[in-house]
């Protein structure tokens, strides 16, 4: 449990302190650009490793009972946040909705499995990734970003949508093999 949780740790501290108000500012001023990359991308690295090594030990503790409509409800929000995170890199009228289509995958994504878990584990990981989703959004408000206002054609709207259920139905039947757990059983 506790690599789980220093993994976390790490990664939510790299990304909240380039998130943070004149942070990157002040971090790209003082190593450079290319080396403030560098550490981001080997802390998030790191730390989704550890978090991923953690996760694995981490024996089971149950916490409570999940919703009984938990996969249900999991099956409707999995589908928006693999649109969402399409949606952060295709150019696409989501961007209007939300300046931060990532960072609402995260949290879809995280509710999603919290509803089907009830373990202490999965409740810091995916609860962890959530609550670190929602701290990045508001640092971002405060930083100002806010979304597009450009429209963009329509077919990327469709090219996104689909992209983005092709991956989740990928994920779905691959979901045993990755993570060996079935979502259909």
């Amino acid at each position: 449990m506790i690599l789980l949780i220093l993994g976390l740790v790490v990664f939510a501290t790299v990304h909240i302190l380039i998130g943070w108000p004149g942070m990157l500012v002040k971090l790209d001023h003082r190593l450079g650009p290319w080396r403030v990359r560098l550490l981001v991308a080997t802390g998030a690295i790191v730390g989704l490793l550890v978090m991923a090594k953690g996760y694995g030990a981490a024996q089971f503790y149950p916490l409570f009972s999940p919703l009984g409509f938990g996969r249900e409800m999991a099956s409707v929000l999995m589908p928006l946040a693999f649109i969402l995170l399409v949606g952060a890199y295709l150019p696409s009228n989501i961007k209007r909705l939300t300046a931060h289509p990532m960072l609402w995958s995260v949290i879809l994504w995280a509710l999603s499995h919290v509803l089907v878990k009830g373990d202490v584990a999965s409740v810091i990981l995916f609860g962890g990734l959530g609550v670190y989703s929602i701290l990045a959004i508001g640092l971002a408000w405060v930083r100002g970003v806010r979304a597009s206002k450009d429209e963009i054609a329509l077919k990327w709207d469709g090219l996104t949508v689909a992209i983005g259920l092709t991956l989740y139905g990928i994920l779905l039947v691959l979901h045993p093999t990755l993570f060996g757990v079935s979502v259909f059983s």
